[in-house]
């Protein structure tokens, strides 16, 4: 039975293994069937590359007839319900049309998920899974989660005899953070026509903006917020080094050391561990040198470090009115935790200042939260932040 859910590539793979099963299961095979089945071989190879890097063809088409009103029925019944249009425009009659998906919306496809993150990510790298601990859900719906963890500062075996009395020992302490979650919306405009007539590059410039959208908005709170109101921001819920830096609108190399080594050294040697610091600090970190003039930022695999340690620009940690001075994160990353949701998309067309000039009204909404794991309670900070002199 044809499956309609898998592409025409993999579909093209599943005929060429099927061609070279069937050879290699003659009773005797020649120097002519050896060589079709090396070309059936790479052939399949370069299909399953092909298939792999294509996006789903079935969801791409779904994706598209919801988005601009054409049905596309599914045979299980969870897609290929189409947006629903405005009737005869008569007086008195008229109502807000639009596609709502159970929990305010409709997931978008994963490969459309997959480039908003990308842009996500590189806004902002607390929204990158390769800095930070990112959790990243399926579904728009962001349950309360508990994320546990122990407190290993202090954690060691100990030595014990044979005759003696075996034991469990000591566990560490164990401790979890409950992370929760916030929405966040993002609207924006597009004409009917540009839909139709520009598809491709319009879903590709959707992305790009929902992931500057969300980035900016969903960072904001990644470095300053709560905790309460909304996710804890990793400056809200580092501790403080007690250290300010010791010149104004300079760094030296005796600023990061101090910095350095005011996080305990199981933290300094995780796997992400790093600075954060805002685009005005990075500024001058690009100008310090060392004490035989040496820029302190070094070059390793296409990556900026300091004192061995990976650099990361946080535009939301800029010096503004609500910081009111800037400051420099240090620690173990990986001790962020953060939490997204999948994105939601609504389209409407009857909107306000939208459909009387021919436009859709787009909506996407995530839900997110996030919390510095210190498992040690403030004894051992697994992430400090220092204060940058005025």
């Amino acid at each position: 039975m044809t499956n309609k859910f898998v592409g025409p590539a993999y579909r093209e793979l599943f005929a060429v293994l099927g061609e070279a099963v069937a050879i290699s299961e003659k009773p005797e095979i020649s120097k002519r069937d050896e060589a079709r089945i090396s070309v059936l071989l790479a052939k399949a190879a370069a299909l399953k590359a092909a298939g792999a890097n294509a996006p789903d063809d079935y969801c791409q088409r779904w994706f598209r007839a919801f988005l601009t009103g054409q049905p596309l029925p599914a045979p299980d019944g969870k897609f290929g319900e189409a947006e629903r249009r405005a009737g005869d425009m008569k007086a008195g009659q008229q109502s807000i049309t639009y596609t709502q998906g159970p929990q305010g919306g409709y997931l978008v496809p994963n490969e459309f998920a997959n480039e908003v993150m990308l842009g996500m990510a590189q806004f902002d790298p607390l929204l990158d899974d390769n800095v930070v601990t990112l959790n990243r859900s399926k579904t728009f719906a962001l349950r309360p989660w508990q994320y546990p963890g122990w407190d290993m500062t202090t954690y060691a075996a100990t030595k014990v005899n044979e005759s003696a009395l075996q034991n469990a020992g000591t566990p560490p302490a164990t401790s979890q953070a409950q992370l929760k979650s916030w929405t966040y919306r993002a609207t924006l405009d597009a004409t009917m026509e540009f839909e139709e007539d520009d598809f491709a590059p319009f879903m590709g410039q959707l992305s790009a903006a929902y992931g500057i959208a969300f980035a900016r908005g969903i960072g904001a709170d990644l470095i300053t917020g709560n905790g309460s109101t909304a996710p804890q921001g990793v400056l809200t819920g580092a501790a403080n080094s007690g250290y300010t830096t010791a010149n104004s609108g300079k760094l030296v190399l005796t600023d990061f050391t101090k910095i350095y080594f005011s996080v305990n050294r199981i933290h300094r040697v995780a796997k992400k561990c790093g600075w954060i610091m805002s685009d005005q600090t990075y500024q001058m970190v690009r100008e310090a040198t060392d004490n035989n003039g040496r820029p302190l930022i070094n070059i390793r695999k296409d990556k900026e470090e300091i004192l061995g340690k990976p650099l990361y620009v946080s535009p939301s940690l800029e010096d503004s009115s609500s910081l009111g001075v800037n400051y420099i994160v240090f620690g173990d990353l990986s001790h962020y935790v953060v939490r997204l949701s999948g994105l939601s998309l609504v389209r409407v067309l009857q909107s306000q200042n939208a459909i009387e000039f021919g436009k859709a009204l787009y909506t996407g909404r995530m839900r997110a939260d996030a919390k510095v794991f210190d498992p040690s309670n403030g004894s051992v900070p697994p992430i400090v932040y220092a204060t940058v002199h005025a």
